[in-house]
């Protein structure tokens, strides 16, 4: 997935005008809205390389859990007083409940198919305390999806340059992303190529997992930052 421009991911999503703060006191503001346990641990699934885990962990106590293993390195590094682990967000297991799951920044979309879906809406669920909430970002619906579109970024610092060009495509209900670099540093010019394949899920797709995982969902159609945003509650016993 991101193992070719892990190292650069912070600089490329903030050049791309991400708010991490901004996005972290929306998250705050969910959970101890829909949060009914009296714990804070708090567990960022698809954490990347930690960003939001970081100022959640100003509130809460985090851990991450990731499936790529060169974003995880780069989280260890930059943040060495969260635990990190790595799993796939389908069937990782921790063997312990949180009070409050994230799966942010629409990575539940690389779970690709519905079956998967519900998988890891399940997985995540399994992983909540009786009362705690699960939040999930969504990916693009398919009728939000608009294939042939490319965008270019750029990040200009005077010890590092890059230049990603992104173009959309389609093959059924799965959204393809092909990112092209060039990272320019004091060492020189490189090119890489990432393809990223995400599913295109409905909302009834969406809202039908988490039944199935037996919680409760509510959906809020702006989100953090417009995306939308599912927020799933396990009863209290």
């Amino acid at each position: 997935m991101f193992s070719k421009s892990a190292q650069y991911y912070d600089e490329i999503y903030s050049a791309g005008g991400k708010d991490y703060v901004a996005e972290t006191n929306k998250i705050h503001k969910f959970i101890q809205k829909h949060k009914h346990t009296g714990g804070n641990t708090l567990l960022d699934v698809a954490c990347g390389t930690g960003a939001h885990a970081e100022l959640l962990n100003r509130r809460y106590k985090v851990e991450g859990v990731d499936l790529d293993a060169q974003m995880l390195k780069v989280a260890r590094k930059q943040h060495p007083g969260i635990r990190f682990h790595q799993g796939d967000m389908k069937s990782f297991d921790l063997r312990r409940q949180f009070d409050s799951i994230t799966c942010l920044f629409s990575s539940i979309g690389y779970v690709k198919t519905k079956a998967n879906l519900q998988k890891a809406i399940k997985n995540m669920g399994d992983h909540l305390l009786p009362g705690g909430v699960l939040l999930v970002e969504p990916w693009f619906t398919p009728e939000q999806w608009h294939p042939g579109r490319v965008f270019t970024l750029r990040v200009d610092r005077p010890d590092l340059r890059i230049v990603r060009m992104s173009h959309s495509g389609q093959s059924g209900k799965i959204s393809l992303l092909k990112f092209e670099y060039l990272f320019g540093t004091s060492k020189g010019i490189e090119h890489q190529v990432e393809i990223h394949e995400m599913g295109l899920f409905t909302n009834e797709e969406y809202l039908y997992a988490f039944k199935v995982a037996g919680l409760k969902v509510v959906h809020d159609k702006k989100g953090l930052d417009g995306r939308g945003l599912y927020i799933g509650k396990k009863a209290v016993k």
